[in-house]
């Protein structure tokens, strides 16, 4: 079950909030996610919101706090209650006969509260928040599910890359290797040189492995984020080098949006705990009440079975009762006083960690604008270094044709284009998460595929 549209305006009425902040709104520029680049990414998203264990818990937890909602509604409805007894009783008496007859007495009570001085009410209200609560818990747990398989997905993009970069090295590394042991061996090379390509040769396909190994648990842990029927050779991959930051003009647009809503606007996350506050205040206003008297109104029947005055046979006896009924806790050795100064101190530590909580998103949200402005810097500069290692190593391909630089110098410089390389590809997936995180922490962030809300 998903509360809808209306469900959410009464439960954010009772916390006398319009709505929730619209950051979107705001002049903020379109955040990119990861799927916008990669459309293979978008599948795995929609498989995952249904198939995949956490957001399916996430909705049956909701469905367990829909279920107490009905609980605390029909607290306030008329209950109907039956207690019958049928026995047999077999009777001795010295002075008459042995006696066997049947006993039965049957009662129906209807009770319907009269006055509870609103406790009930109150009651429905914190039932109404508490799956109010479990649904914004619901939306954040998905956030986070979604983001991790943003990341996992990123980083097998990035590791089946480096794996290709990887079994390119290994494979100059082996030809050169190869070529460098036969001149070694008819003495037109130092030795020294070929134990140094084979050096570098063994850590090539060190590093190879171990690429290997690190995609193998990216695989596992996108088939448990994706679902059971998640098959990792159904994925292609697509260049992360399709990864480019906004422009210049966006980015400035952005921190400027971002500046102003950590001055005005709260974190959206931050209802919980003033839901939580709502809730430990009605409990506060239903413990004022506790010790006071409760009215309800019974009616009902009675039906026994009685012996008949001067006869030998007996008769069926039926009563109807109509009322009032009152229940009243008079005096409970001041457990009440234990409960609400609890409940008090519940109630403030929660305004303590929402201010901290407050404060913590506003930092955040600027480390993360800092982040980004650096991860722009690093794009930058790594990809013009890109640029000149490549230069560089075309002119060390043209030297070692001519045989004027040694295979290692040639060896070094594949390795620190590729190097670079990789540099530049890790810079681009730090700055996208950063980017995703900052557009999750505002609340922008696309929400996954379900049935549309009811009007």
């Amino acid at each position: 079950m998903f509360p809808n549209r209306n469900f959410r305006r009464r439960a954010l009425a009772a916390l006398g909030i319009a709505s929730l902040p619209a950051f979107a709104a705001g002049g903020l520029p379109a955040i990119p996610f990861a799927e916008e680049f990669f459309p293979e990414l978008q599948l795995l998203l929609d498989q995952a919101a249904t198939a995949a264990a956490e957001p399916r818990l996430g909705a049956l937890r909701v469905e367990e706090r829909a279920g107490d909602l009905e609980v605390a509604r029909s607290q306030r409805r008329p209950s109907v209650r039956l207690h019958a007894r049928l026995l047999g009783s077999y009777e001795v008496r010295e002075d008459i006969d042995d006696t066997l007859r049947g006993l039965a007495n049957v009662n129906l009570t209807v009770t319907q509260p009269l006055y509870q001085w609103g406790n009930l009410e109150r009651q429905q209200r914190i039932a109404e928040q508490r799956l109010f609560l479990e649904s914004l818990e619901q939306g954040r747990l998905t956030r986070q599910h979604r983001m991790q398989l943003r990341r996992t997905y990123l980083a097998w993009l990035h590791h089946k890359q480096r794996r290709a970069i990887l079994e390119q090295s290994v494979a100059l590394a082996e030809s050169l290797a190869a070529a460098r042991r036969q001149l070694a061996e008819a003495g037109q090379l130092a030795e020294q040189e070929a134990l140094e390509l084979e050096a570098r040769l063994l850590e090539t396909r060190e590093g190879l492995a171990h690429t290997e190994r690190v995609i193998l648990d990216l695989e596992t842990t996108l088939q448990r984020l994706v679902g059971p029927a998640f098959r990792p050779e159904r994925l292609h991959g697509h260049p992360l080098d399709t990864i480019e930051p906004m422009p210049e003009q966006d980015f400035a647009a952005l921190g400027k949006a971002v500046n102003a809503m950590t001055a005005d606007a709260a974190d959206p996350a931050l209802l919980r705990l003033s839901v939580l506050e709502s809730i430990e205040q009605q409990q506060l206003d239903i413990l004022a009440r506790r010790n006071w008297p409760m009215f309800d109104l019974v009616s009902g029947v009675y039906t026994d079975r009685l012996d008949a005055v001067n006869q030998d046979r007996s008769i069926f006896r039926t009563q109807y009762y109509a009322g009032l009924q009152i229940n009243w806790n008079i005096f409970d050795g001041w457990q009440t006083a234990g409960l609400k100064r609890s409940a008090l101190a519940r109630k403030r530590a929660l305004a303590v960690h929402r201010e901290a909580a407050e404060q913590e998103w506003r930092q955040r949200a600027r480390n993360l604008l800092a982040e980004l402005a650096l991860n722009r810097t690093q794009l930058d500069a790594r990809g013009k270094r890109q640029q000149l290692l490549a230069r560089r190593l075309e002119l060390l391909r043209e030297q070692a044709g001519g045989s004027r630089i040694t295979a290692t110098e040639l060896m070094q410089g594949e390795i620190d284009y590729q190097d670079a390389r990789q540099r530049l590809l890790e810079a681009r997936i730090q700055y996208l998460n950063n980017l995703m995180e900052l557009g999750v922490l505002l609340g922008v962030d696309p929400p996954p595929p379900g049935p549309p809300d009811a009007p």
